[in-house]
């Protein structure tokens, strides 16, 4: 089992989410972002949703979307890596997409590098 963790910087250089990642021997991969303040609690609304990418990648490595037209608020979300691993030193980036007709529109909030955690 392999454990990695990537602290979230915004660009004021505040740490306002964490990655970590749990690769299992038997190939199941499992991550988590927690939010910190100031951008938690994050409510998204409508057809919102926040994505963890890996640079180099298309796919987001964890997603959450609104589950309520009025709001969802998101303090954390986790489950299984869509990519598998992500290797120590790539980097990652929190993206938040309006979605709808405007879901191409990613916004990057905050971004950092994957790293072995102790």
């Amino acid at each position: 089992m392999v454990k990695r963790k990537a602290d979230l910087v915004d660009n004021k250089g505040a740490v306002v989410a964490v990655f970590h990642e749990t690769c299992h021997d038997y190939g199941s991969i499992f991550a988590t972002v927690r939010l910190r303040e100031p951008l938690a609690p994050f409510n998204l609304q409508g057809t919102e949703s926040l994505a963890l990418f890996a640079k180099g990648g298309s796919q987001p490595v964890l997603f959450v979307e609104a589950t309520d037209p009025a709001g969802t608020e998101i303090r954390e979300f986790h489950g299984r890596s869509a990519i598998g691993c992500v290797a120590v030193g790539t980097g990652v980036s929190l993206i938040k997409s309006p979605g709808g007709d405007l879901g191409t529109l990613l916004i990057v909030l905050a971004t950092g590098t994957v790293e072995p955690k102790p």
